[in-house]
């Protein structure tokens, strides 16, 4: 019985090492393939000869859009711009799997904030359709223009009742569009076109003015899940743009450009 027991106790222990050997070269393995790899060189990418080039073209393109505005859109007054020019790149992984860093990717965007009289405001609505109808903007929406979303919003439901009627009428009048040139473009460029009675929640969700109002920092951080390198950080203050008006509403165009991309993550 003596013997038995001896070699029993021999057999577990033989057990339990192999059981702690295994585990460790499973945990090794798990931390093997889902740990985050090294991320892009995104500095290195932002301050690239051919980036630069680019950025320089997206600047100049931009520039030479925003700097009509006045004279195609007379009737609106200029309260401020915000500009972000940022290369960065993001952390796709799942709880169990080896995720990746997506591609480095460099955009330029300016919001331009516009208020005017509203005293007739869908008249308004109207002109801004015009302008961007003749700066070849088309919806990438389901509607076409801020007038039809406008109408969409404030349509009552089938077979109304007064009350839904009524309800319907009362909404707000702040349509929003997102919009793309008409034709092909070698840089993408997006435009997002807003307008609300301030200070309506819609007026500071464009990019990162929306999180400078919120956090009063830079919304991408280089930490374990996001890199970021900033060529231009100048966010709009909610003061600007906020204040009270009688009868006064705010349009923001927000310009987006996308000049380099690498072709996949390293």
């Amino acid at each position: 019985m003596g013997v038995v027991r001896f070699w029993l106790r021999w057999a577990l222990i033989a057990l339990l090492g192999v059981a702690v050997v295994f585990g460790g070269w499973a945990g090794w393995r798990f931390y093997r393939d889902t740990a985050i790899p090294a991320p892009p060189d995104v500095p290195g990418v932002a301050r690239a000869p051919e980036t630069e080039e680019a950025r320089l073209a997206a600047e100049r393109r931009m520039a030479d859009r925003i700097d009509r505005l006045p004279e195609l859109l007379p009737w609106a007054q200029g309260l401020g711009r915000s500009t972000v020019d940022v290369c960065r790149t993001d952390y796709r992984g799942g709880l169990f799997l080896r995720g990746l860093w997506l591609p480095v990717a460099c955009e330029r965007t300016v919001n331009v904030y516009l208020a005017f009289d509203g005293g007739d405001v869908r008249s308004r609505l109207a002109d801004l359709d015009r302008y961007l109808d003749a700066e070849g903007w088309r919806s990438s929406q389901q509607w076409s223009g801020l007038v039809a979303a406008d109408e969409y919003a404030h349509q009552p439901p089938a077979d109304p009742t007064p009350e839904e009627v009524a309800e319907a009428a009362a909404r707000p009048i702040a349509p929003s569009v997102e919009f793309r040139p008409a034709t092909d473009e070698a840089v993408r460029t997006e435009l997002a076109v807003s307008v609300s009675r301030p200070p309506g929640p819609e007026l500071l969700t464009s990019g990162e003015d929306y999180w400078y109002e919120k956090y009063g920092g830079r919304r991408y951080r280089n930490d374990e899940g996001q890199r970021s390198e900033y060529l231009a950080w100048q966010p709009v203050r909610p003061s600007e743009v906020t204040g009270p008006a009688e009868g006064r509403y705010v349009a923001v165009l927000g310009f987006t450009t996308r000049y380099a991309e690498q072709q996949e993550a390293p």
